[in-house]
């Protein structure tokens, strides 16, 4: 009988030093792959790999926009330039939460304090989980990345154990912008062009008075949105918020929350998802939930405009 036990143990024993060692192995390699994937990504400033942060958070303008698809596909930079006489930049990136843009922020604020931000509020729906993944690469550069992740993903700080995890899926994307060098968005505006498919048209006025159910709020997301609004305070940053147009009537994911937020601090909310100019227009609209270029320059026109009278610039 012990015997028998001594053999076991001495298995389990060998079984546990093969173990450890493949997990060496696969850490060893996966960290030389990380190290060259990792010089890469900071080299890169354009692509679809999420390395157009580094190159927002190396400008000097005046006023960004912040936000998902939304903010990168409805406001035009040039617009609020022309309106409002500050240098502007479009920092949207699409399918991304409030998490994500208070992380954003914090890099942005390690080089540059800008003057105003307009920050579109659609991005407190619990759809938007997991849209923190551009800020991996950052995760071993600062805490406050650190923090943010760890309070999305209480696995987190055993997935990044393994450093290529920071890169997950993105190895080739990441390859691929280094190697052609692709450029950063000029301005960040990305207007969709084209108009909505008549199929789509028809399928919303079809379902017009179906009501829908209320996207959950997304509470972590929450905290970050007022926290980003706590560090704009701190640091003397204008806020504008604002929900743009859609097709159909529309109000953005937790706006209750986000009124009473911007009351603290006396900031304009702006709220274009049942203009009439707008609702309905399928020729200014790509698709249901996104303006088109000439939708989107009309809108920012309208915005600005509204800016210059309720803030006096």
């Amino acid at each position: 009988m012990a015997r028998r036990s001594s053999i076991f143990n001495s298995d389990v024993s060998k079984v546990a030093k093969k173990l450890t060692l493949f997990i060496a192995l696969f850490w060893a390699i996966s960290s030389s792959i990380y190290l060259i994937i990792n010089y890469m990504y900071f080299q890169s400033f354009g692509g679809n790999s999420g390395a157009q942060i580094n190159h927002v958070i190396r400008t000097n303008y005046d006023a960004y926009i912040f936000g998902s698809s939304r903010a990168s596909r409805h406001y035009d930079p040039a617009q609020i330039s022309r309106h409002l006489g500050l240098s502007c930049y479009n920092a949207g990136c699409d399918r991304k939460n409030a998490t994500y843009q208070y992380g954003l922020l914090q890099l942005l604020l390690e080089n540059h304090v800008p003057k105003l931000i307009i920050y579109e509020i659609d991005d407190l729906s619990e759809s938007l989980n997991g849209s923190t993944i551009d800020l991996y690469p950052y995760y071993y550069k600062y805490s406050f990345i650190r923090q943010l992740l760890h309070q999305r993903d209480k696995w987190s700080r055993i997935k990044f154990l393994f450093p290529l995890y920071s890169y997950n899926i993105k190895v080739f994307t990441i390859s691929k912008g280094f190697i052609l060098s692709i450029p950063p968005f000029e301005t960040g505006f990305r207007p969709k062009d084209g108009g909505m498919h008549p199929g789509e048209v028809r399928k919303i006025r079809e379902t017009a008075g179906i009501e829908k159910p209320d996207d959950p709020v997304d509470y972590l997301a929450l905290d970050s949105f007022k926290n980003f609004v706590r560090t704009c305070k701190e640091n003397n940053i204008e806020l504008v918020f604002c929900h743009s147009p859609s097709y159909a009537p529309s109000k953005a994911v937790g706006l209750d929350y986000v009124r009473s937020i911007a009351a603290e601090i006396d900031a304009p909310v702006y709220l274009y998802g049942e203009h009439d100019s707008f609702v309905y227009h399928p020729e200014l609209f790509r698709d249901a939930g996104h303006l088109n270029r000439e939708g989107a320059e009309l809108f920012t026109k309208m915005l600005a405009h509204d800016i210059v009278i309720d803030m006096g610039r």
